[in-house]
C-alpha cells in the first residue's frame, strides 16, 4: 500500500492551527489584561518573535522535502505485511 508523502503534513497543519489559535489568545490576554509596563511589552514582543522564528525554521525544514513523492506503508512501519512474531 502506497500513499503520498504530503499526508504527513496534515497532522502538522492541525498542530499549526492549534498553536496559532493558542498564540492569538495568549497575545490578546497579555496585551489586554497584563500589567502595562516596558517589561510586559518586551516579553510580548519576544513571545511573538520566537513564535515566528519557529514557524520560519519549520518551514525551512519542511521545504527541503519532495512532498509529491509516494511512500510504501512498509517503509514507515517495517512490520506491516510480514508475519514476524514480536514475542510479546
Amino acid at each position: 500500500m502506497t500513499f503520498p508523502l504530503w499526508y504527513f503534513l496534515i497532522p502538522y497543519a492541525v498542530v499549526l492551527l492549534g498553536t496559532g489559535i493558542f498564540m492569538f489568545f495568549n497575545v490578546y490576554h497579555i496585551a489586554k489584561f497584563g500589567i502595562e509596563s516596558f517589561t510586559t511589552t518586551v516579553v510580548l514582543l519576544f513571545y511573538v518573535l520566537m513564535y515566528l522564528g519557529v514557524l520560519v525554521f519549520s518551514a525551512a525544514l519542511i521545504g527541503a522535502y519532495n512532498w509529491s513523492a509516494t511512500i510504501a506503508l512498509s517503509d514507515v512501519l517495517p512490520f506491516v505485511g510480514t508475519n514476524v512474531h514480536l514475542g510479546l
